[in-house]
């Protein structure tokens, strides 16, 4: 069984969503829970890094330090009652062969609404393409929206310029690009479109070089159709190849290459949004009928370790310039980009205490439910060592013993220069890779610690040796760096209660989940057997084989099988009122650390199902 597989939940820039509001019965929790082997593949699905969230620095950090293997939910507001809360996804509807006259603007404020008198018959729809002609202007636009009073919500705003009576025109559109997932990104996807021969065109897309797309991606296919019959049938080939762009047609399908939505020159797409600014706790977590955010991740059984390191997100990014102030004999300031291309969704609240609790304290949950998975926490930023010392009070109990808490914070390479050349991150994304890496290296029995971090500056706050005595004795788990030998996880305690002391280690926690799933999963065999001596005795020999195979490879303590694990399943814990209610029970006692005694479990055989259950 591998454990050294994780599951992060957190904001991106790009990937796909939920549907909002309460996801239908039939929902596919496949198609948003993405199985990512590489960074290369996170960066084709999910984007870059993001100037509002650490979930990609976290990946990245995972990859780096030794992780082979993690799934990704992406994290937005797609609960948000209001819809222009929620994220959307960038498009343009192509012109057809005609155009209609759809009014005339009745007011010229600038704004996202077209205040128009229609003409008669003309029926302004989300994907109706627009044209504001004024007085030497021309502005093509789409409609991503009908407002509650009816008026048509525009893409971008209605810029200066206009007056009451420019003409309104409609371009009639049975072609809509859309971007492949929801987010602004979409907005800087540029289409170059070349007509060609007997109705087939060229295209190009490209996602614009900027502060939130880096690196710049793009695609070009020589040759694309509209008719389905065609081995270059549009629709097909970008859904099949493209990690940009999506089409879909109607009945008829053409495209005016004359039009003025188009004779311009390249377009962008339009009217994507993050949707973040409205997260809400739900949209994190999900519930037990609403696969969303960490909820998903509990479908993939796979899945050994979660991280949100987005829940302790500190709040509005503060960029730096990303040009060179100019030299000290020269005058004029420094030009700094605008932080949230056009987007007012695109920063995510700042989470309070209570509901970053609430949030860790659904991770710790999970966990605890499904019993094969422990939960990797962050504390917020800019903590003192002291500060950090009360965070576990906030989310420790029993259930505790399958969460592990990691301070302080990590500087990190950063290309998009939010803080500078590092950023300021999480580091439960470089801790999965250590429990990774050493899992694959030396065994889920060995503590997930003293192992050098990769896609790492520097800690952001030293820590001496009588602050990492206070840490370890309050269940903090200290990260150092240490010279000459890199930045280090030093430090493997649970947040297990001081009373547990059984669960102190967090690789303790991991090696009997590991070790409980694996004989649960192979003593399915026994269910609906009749419970006789002879099946009790075949159990025992199964379980003692498999379980001198964990402890010779060093996953059980002792110099001989005996003092590592035990199995009794015979008639002394199986007498007759036992076997009269269906039942069979077979105890195991394993040796996980020296020099702690047996810790002693169970697994029992009703009719229909067996059980793991700890003493």
């Amino acid at each position: 069984m591998r454990t050294d597989i994780a599951g992060f939940a957190g904001f991106t820039e790009r990937g796909p969503l939920p549907p909002p509001g309460n996801p239908p019965r039939d929902f596919d929790w496949t198609t948003v829970a993405i199985k990512v082997e590489s960074w290369k593949q996170f960066l084709a699905t999910f984007g870059s890094f993001h100037a509002c969230g650490y979930l990609a620095y976290s990946v990245r950090a995972f990859f780096e330090t030794g992780g082979m293997t993690c799934y990704v939910v992406r994290v937005a507001a797609t609960t948000a009652a209001d819809p222009a809360m929620c994220p959307s996804t960038a498009q343009f509807p192509l012109p057809g062969a005609a155009a209609a006259a759809a009014g005339v603007l009745k007011t010229a404020a600038v704004g996202y609404a077209l205040d128009h008198t229609g003409a008669p018959g003309i029926q302004l729809s989300p994907g109706s393409l627009i044209g504001i002609a004024g007085t030497g202007l021309l502005q093509i636009d789409s409609v991503v929206a009908i407002a509650a009073d009816g008026m048509p919500v525009l893409a971008t705003p209605l810029g200066p310029g206009f007056s009451p009576g420019d003409k309104v025109t409609v371009y009639p559109s049975t072609v809509l690009l859309t971007a492949k997932s929801a987010g602004n990104w979409g907005n800087a996807l540029q289409v170059n479109l070349t007509p060609l021969d007997a109705g087939a065109f060229g295209l190009r897309v490209a996602l614009d070089e900027g502060v939130d797309a880096v690196p710049a991606e793009e695609e070009f296919y020589r040759r694309l159709t509209l008719n389905p019959a065609d081995a270059y049938y549009a629709p097909k080939v970008l859904a099949a190849q493209s990690n940009l762009l999506a089409m879909t047609v109607g009945e008829n399908a053409s495209i005016s290459f004359d039009s003025p939505a188009l004779s311009g020159g390249p377009i962008y797409l339009q009217g994507g949004r993050d949707g973040l600014s409205g997260l809400s706790l739900r949209d994190f977590m999900g519930s037990s009928d609403d696969l969303r955010g960490l909820r998903v991740l509990e479908e993939i059984a796979d899945v050994s370790m979660i991280c949100a390191p987005d829940a302790v997100w500190d709040g509005i990014p503060q960029f730096k310039p990303m040009v060179p102030a100019p030299p000290p004999c020269e005058t004029g300031p420094a030009v700094v980009p605008d932080p949230v291309p056009s987007d007012p969704t695109a920063i995510p609240p700042r989470l309070d205490q209570a509901s970053i609790t609430q949030l860790q304290l659904a991770m710790i949950d999970q966990c605890e439910r499904l019993r094969y998975r422990v939960a990797i926490l962050d504390t917020s930023d800019r903590l003192t060592a002291t500060q950090a010392l009360a965070w576990p009070d906030t989310v420790r109990g029993l259930s505790a013993q399958y969460s592990a808490l990691y301070w302080p914070w990590l500087k990190t390479p950063d290309a998009l220069q939010v803080d500078g050349l590092t950023r300021r991150i999480p580091p439960s994304g470089h801790v999965a890779g250590t429990y990774a890496a050493t899992d694959l290296t030396f065994g889920v029995q060995k503590p997930p610690a003293n192992l050098a971090l990769g896609f790492v500056a520097d800690v952001c706050q030293p820590i001496d040796d009588l602050q990492q005595e206070n840490l370890n004795q309050n269940s903090v788990n200290a990260i150092r760096a240490f010279p000459g030998r890199g930045i280090r996880v030093w430090g493997a305690r649970s947040l297990a209660a001081f009373q547990d002391s059984d669960w102190m280690f967090i690789h303790i926690r991991r090696l009997m989940s590991a070790v409980e799933k694996t004989v649960q999963v192979s003593s399915r065999w026994i269910t609906f057997q009749n419970n006789t001596s002879a099946l009790r005795s075949t159990l025992k020999h199964s379980l003692d084989v498999l379980l001198e195979g964990i402890w010779s490879q060093g996953g059980l303590q002792g110099q001989t099988p005996a003092q590592g694990f035990y199995v009794k399943c015979d008639d002394s814990n199986n007498p007759q009122s036992v076997i009269d209610v269906g039942q069979l029970v077979c105890e195991i006692g394993i040796a996980a650390a020296a020099p702690m005694e047996f810790i002693v479990f169970e697994i029992r055989r009703n009719v229909t199902s067996s059980d793991v259950v700890e003493a």
